[in-house]
């Protein structure tokens, strides 16, 4: 039985139980299905030992630096499901000297 699931919107939901969430929704805008999925499984990895909003955001912030968001909705109202939602930024692109 596996905690994660892909979904159709791209993004990969993992089961986790904490501070009221019933899952993290990871999400990975123009990257690859491997690299969400590496993205998701070291996230996963993550919310394993740490059981709680804080501890996780602290750990991933020591994992990824500064590449992601990290959105709990709580403040707006919107508790996205009872998802926590961790989006990694996109790459980095070549600009476009054309426009």
């Amino acid at each position: 039985m596996s905690c994660m699931s892909g979904e159709m919107d791209g993004s990969v939901r993992i089961a986790w139980e904490a501070d009221g969430f019933v899952g993290v929704r990871v999400v990975a805008a123009r990257r690859p299905a491997s690299e969400l999925a590496e993205y998701a499984r070291r996230v996963a990895d993550a919310a394993l030992f740490n059981r709680t909003t804080q501890t996780l955001r602290s750990a991933l912030r020591h994992e990824f630096g500064g590449a992601f968001d990290f959105d709990t909705g709580v403040g707006r109202g919107d508790w996205r499901d009872g998802h926590l939602v961790v989006t990694f930024h996109p790459p980095r692109g070549t600009p476009n000297h054309q426009i």
